[in-house]
Order: structure tokens, then C-alpha cells, then sequence
């Protein structure tokens, strides 16, 4: 249905009747503004770093939380004992551990086991409930889960995609440029975006899934925004760039459709998917819906535990300033320092050399797992969405995408790091559901974040003495202040969430059998920051052409002319609505200006270097 507001009611969103770069403006937090708005990688984030010990925690516990029925294995002595016996490794004597004789084994301690041991145990109780379970959990999280969508409901995605999407001539196949047909689109984003200046807008009343294709054409031309409004000047509510950036695109903007609560809580689709067709993909949109509710929970999980995770209290497995140094104090070390000192006192490398032969680094080990770690591990935010935005809904972004490999070209070689949308979009969140894997090695998503220079710093050490603390974090003197967090499994039938905080990549992958083709293919939901709404369908009638084309044939309008005729008509409308060639040729213009963004985001926000100075 269509809604029609009161001319009171006019329209005011971010690039129209607001800035593009609008933002909430009420106060501050340390991590981001009153929690008006989610935080992402580029705008509002930053954590302190991880140690690699707490890393390998990280990554044994997502490896058990692979294994099938963990939640009941997880108590079973006699296999923990198994497990115990592939994770617990000796430490290392790390009187080698300098950059000298680099040593990248950490060892992994019963004390290390037992602590994941005592957090899986917590976290089982709550997937008994939910059938989620939250991975990489320190500033940020990921969730997965393999069972919240049903095989019924994977089955019938996969036939639909296939009779709807997939079943189309050879030249109507939409190859991703530049990805050597290798990404095939089925609905993607980039493809019929909102243009400004090209766009039209229903000012005062909104647009339903029902009767989207009438309002074609219709509505007033969005006006192209002022270069001024692309530059951003901060990326965190205390800290500004350190040069004006343009972060903010002035030309595009992705569209989200609107999906609403109903009164079961479930969500219902309510404006048309970007390049999802009403009516001939109509079959498709419950199942996306269905998706929809199976992400909700993760995204709960993911939002609320970033939105109440505060700075001050950021949780740590293991303490950093736990580590430190046992020094040779043996006669034969004194001697041989001092005989070097006198030779050479002036050489700090030779020194830092000789000093780290007379010491031993120890690493910290987790703190016995407490009243706090339980906390963390049980603690969940359940109907975080629903509670906060029942009455006014989400807004999603939709892509359906396969990666087809085939003998001639069997690797996929994997993507960049990332982080979703441009500022414009305003994502808070990914949803990933793998639905269809076919004759594909194990393929994985990687994450990693931003950090903190001054947490690393605040371990105590002496002048150009800092090999010991980038052994400790896995870091390096004066290169970028990322670390990577871990990487999950991409498994058929598996969903994934995580907030826009993090950067992501996926990794590499090959046909298992080379002499076949094969394949993977996803859903990707990318959830808008609800605290503040973006242009979507409900306010863009369909720009499509070819969607246009189809009720004129339906509505008798060409009724009189041959089928000949009727198309060259088609071919000879220029203007508005827009064709497909005019379409592909803005999707590159966007898909340049998002490559120039990911080098923007690097040179600004993870522009920091780690600089270890003497305190």
C-alpha cells in the first residue's frame, strides 16, 4: 500500500532535506556519540590491543565451536581431555623470543585450556536456548550459527534462486566486472543506486511492495549535494582526522527496502528489494524474509554487545602487564655484558642483542576464569532490535551473489579488506548466510580492527626496548595499528554476523575436484544503523527500465502495437526511467569511486603507527 503523508510530513533524510553527512548531535560518549549511532571501522571506533596468547584462546575456541554437537561435547571429560591433548603445546624458552632469533611459537598452557574450556562450558548453556554462539569476543564479536535456518528453508532458497535468477540466458547474466566471471550477481546494490541528481524522490509519501511499479517516474530530482557535505573531519567523538577526507560519497547512495515488525515480532518485507523484481521474484521475498529473522538474533547479539561494552571496562582474558622478564644474574653473563659495554657501550643494537641472551620473557597466562568471565560469556541481548526499533522497523540492504569456479579456472584468489558501504550507506552490520556449496575447499572470512596505539605502550620498557612487546601482540614498531582477530569457517548452511567495526576479507579457494566446476553462493544482508535512517525504496519509485517496459505491457498501454514496435518504443525512451546500459555504466563510476574510498579509509582512520617511546 501506498502512504500519503501531510505536506507538514515533507521527507528530511540524509541527502535530501538533511546534509549527506548528517550525523546525531547530541553530546558524547568515549566510544560514540550518547549511542545515537552504532559505531563502524571508520567513524567512532577504537580498541586496545590483543595479546597473541588471548588470540590463540580466541581461535581454539572457534575451531571447538566447529565440531559437531560441541555443546554436549563440551562436557564430556573424556573428550576435553582429547581435545586438551591437540591444543596444550610447551612454551617456548624464550630467551630467543627477540627479533634477532624470531620464534613465532607462543606455546599453549593447560591454564590457557582450561579458562576456554570453563567459557565454552557457559556459552553451551546459552546455545542450548538460542542456537547461536558468539566467537572473537573482546571490544567486538562475531556470531555464527549453523542450525538458526532451517534445511527446509535452505532448500527452498536454493531451488527459487535457481528457477528465478539463475535460469536466464547467457547474455543476461550479470558477471561482476572485473571478477573474470568468476562473481555472478543475481541482485546486487551497486546496480540502479540512488544517483544524486538523476534520482527522483516521493517528497511527502512513501511507496509499498504492492503497488511500487505504478509509481515509476514519479516524483521530484534529487538534488545533487554539496561537495562540502563528502568531508569528514572526525573518526572518533575525541579525536579528528588527521587531514579533512572525503568519506562521504556525493554521487551514490546504496537502497535499503524497509521491513517492519509485525505483531508475532517476526519482520515483513514492506518496500521492493533493489533489482529484485515484485512480481516475477515475488517467491523470493518471504524466503529473504525468512533470512531476515534468522540474522535478527545474531545482529542482536553483535550491536548490543558492542553497545554495551564500554572503554573503560574492556574485557581481557589476559592481561598484558602480567608479562615480564627473569634476567641471568650468572657471573659468566655480568662479565660478558660488561666486557660488551666497554667495547661498544654506544651500539644499541648490539647491546639490545647482548640483553636479550641474559633474560627470559615470560608471558602472562589467563586469569582464573571468574565470577566477571561468566558474566561475559552468558550475558545476552535478546531482542535488542525489536525492543529499541519496534515501531519504526529496519532498513537492509539485499545481494545475491555466487562464486563460480570451473576447471579452466579453478582459484578464486580471494577479496581486499574491507569494510561495507561507504559512510553513506550508514551499515552497522553484515549478515552472510552460505546456502549452496558445491566441489569447494574449505573457504574462510577473516577479520581484524583498528587498535590503540598507547595499550602496547603502557607495558613498561626502556628507550628502542621494545622487541618484547611486539612479540607479546604480534605487532611491529612504526607500521599501521591493526590487528587481525581471527577467521571464520564459511560452511554450507551456516549464518554469519558481525558489526561494522571490523574489517573483512574473504580468503582464497579452489575447486576440490579439478576436473569439475563448482560453486558458493550467499545471501548478504547489510541492517542500516537504525538511529538514523537513509533513503530507501519506500521513498524511490523502481528506476528500472526494464521493470517499467514490463507494466506497460501488462497494463495494456501497447497493446495495439507488434511486439517489434513495441520494443523499439522501449529502446527509443531516453531520460527516465533509466536503462540498463545507463545502469552499468554508473555502477562502474560507483564501483571506481568505492576503490578510491578503501585507500582513503587506510590513509586516514588506519593511518596510525605503532611508536614505542621511552616513558
Amino acid at each position: 500500500m501506498a502512504h500519503t503523508y501531510a505536506a507538514a510530513q515533507r521527507l528530511y533524510l540524509p541527502g535530501f532535506g538533511l546534509p549527506v553527512n548528517f550525523k546525531p548531535n547530541a553530546g558524547s560518549s568515549q566510544r560514540y556519540k550518547a549511542g545515537l549511532v552504532y559505531p563502524s571501522a571508520v567513524l567512532y571506533w577504537h580498541v586496545d590491543a590483543m595479546t597473541v596468547r588471548e588470540r590463540n584462546m580466541l581461535e581454539v575456541m572457534n575451531q571447538l565451536t566447529d565440531k559437531d554437537e560441541w555443546e554436549r561435547k563440551i562436557f564430556d571429560e573424556t573428550i576435553v581431555e582429547k581435545w586438551r591433548k591437540e591444543a596444550v603445546s610447551a612454551e617456548p624458552q624464550l630467551t630467543t623470543w627477540s627479533r634477532y632469533t624470531f620464534t613465532n611459537s607462543q606455546g599453549f598452557t593447560d591454564q590457557m585450556f582450561n579458562f576456554c574450556i570453563a567459557e565454552l562450558r557457559d556459552k553451551a548453556r546459552v546455545y542450548k536456548d538460542t542456537k547461536i554462539v558468539r566467537i572473537f569476543d573482546t571490544a567486538a564479536a562475531v556470531v555464527k550459527s549453523d542450525t538458526i535456518v532451517s534445511p527446509e528453508l535452505k532448500k527452498d532458497i536454493t531451488k527459487a534462486v535457481a528457477d528465478l535468477l539463475e535460469d536466464v540466458p547467457d547474455r543476461l547474466k550479470d558477471w561482476h566486472p572485473g571478477s573474470n566471471q568468476q562473481v555472478l550477481d543475481l541482485v546486487h546494490p551497486s546496480l540502479f543506486p540512488l544517483v544524486y541528481g538523476r534520482t527522483r524522490i516521493l517528497p511527502d509519501s512513501t511507496i509499498g511492495l504492492g503497488d511500487c511499479l505504478k509509481s515509476t517516474g514519479s516524483g521530484e530530482l534529487i538534488p545533487v549535494p554539496p561537495a562540502e557535505e563528502g568531508i569528514e573531519t572526525e573518526y572518533d567523538s575525541n579525536k579528528v582526522m588527521p587531514t579533512p577526507t572525503n568519506l562521504w560519497s556525493t554521487k551514490f547512495q546504496w537502497l535499503p527496502c524497509e521491513a517492519k515488525f509485525t505483531t508475532d515480532g517476526n519482520l515483513k518485507i514492506e518496500s521492493y528489494i533493489n533489482n529484485l523484481h515484485p512480481i516475477k521474484h515475488k517467491a523470493l521475498y518471504p524466503l529473504v524474509e525468512q533470512v531476515l529473522d534468522a540474522a535478527v538474533p545474531l545482529w542482536d547479539e553483535v550491536l548490543g554487545f558492542v553497545g554495551t561494552n564500554p572503554f573503560s571496562d574492556e574485557y581481557k582474558r589476559i592481561d598484558s602487564k602480567d608479562a615480564d622478564y627473569i634476567f641471568d644474574e650468572s657471573e659468566d653473563a655480568e662479565t660478558e655484558d660488561e666486557e660488551e659495554e666497554d667495547e661498544d657501550d654506544w651500539d644499541h643494537e648490539r647491546n639490545k642483542a647482548s640483553l636479550d641472551k641474559d633474560r627470559t620473557l615470560i608471558l602472562p597466562d589467563p586469569h582464573d576464569y571468574g565470577v566477571k568471565d561468566k558474566e561475559q560469556a552468558v550475558t545476552s541481548y535478546k531482542d535488542h532490535l525489536r525492543t529499541t526499533f519496534a515501531s519504526q522497523g529496519l532498513q537492509v540492504i539485499v545481494k545475491l551473489a555466487n562464486i563460480m569456479l570451473t576447471p579452466d579456472e579453478p582459484t578464486y584468489e580471494g577479496g581486499s579488506w574491507h569494510v561495507e558501504g561507504q559512510l553513506n550507506e550508514r551499515i552497522c552490520a553484515t549478515a552472510i548466510y552460505y546456502y549452496d556449496s558445491e566441489n569447494v575447499t574449505d573457504s574462510y572470512l577473516g577479520f581484524r580492527q583498528k587498535v590503540d596505539t598507547y595499550g602496547p605502550e603502557d607495558n613498561a620498557h626502556s628507550q628502542d626496548d621494545y622487541g618484547g612487546l611486539e612479540f607479546l601482540f604480534d605487532i611491529t614498531q612504526h607500521e599501521s595499528a591493526v590487528q587481525d582477530i581471527g577467521r571464520v569457517k564459511t560452511s554450507e548452511g551456516r549464518l554469519i554476523a558481525f558489526p561494522n567495526v571490523m574489517q573483512h576479507r574473504v580468503s582464497p579457494f579452489a575447486l576440490q575436484d579439478p576436473t569439475k566446476p563448482g560453486h558458493r553462493k550467499i545471501i548478504a544482508l547489510f541492517l542500516v544503523d537504525p538511529h538514523t535512517r537513509v533513503i530507501s525504496t519506500a521513498n524511490v519509485p523502481p528506476q528500472r527500465k526494464d521493470w517499467w517496459f514490463d507494466v506497460l505491457r501488462e497494463n495494456g498501454s501497447l497493446q495495439a502495437f507488434p511486439e517489434e514496435l513495441a520494443q523499439h518504443i522501449n529502446d527509443d525512451v531516453e531520460g527516465w526511467p533509466m536503462g540498463m546500459e545507463e545502469a552499468k555504466v554508473l555502477r562502474e563510476e560507483l564501483m571506481e569511486e568505492r576503490r578510491a574510498y578503501i585507500p582513503k579509509v587506510e590513509n586516514t582512520v588506519y593511518s596510525q603507527e605503532f611508536s614505542f617511546c621511552e616513558h
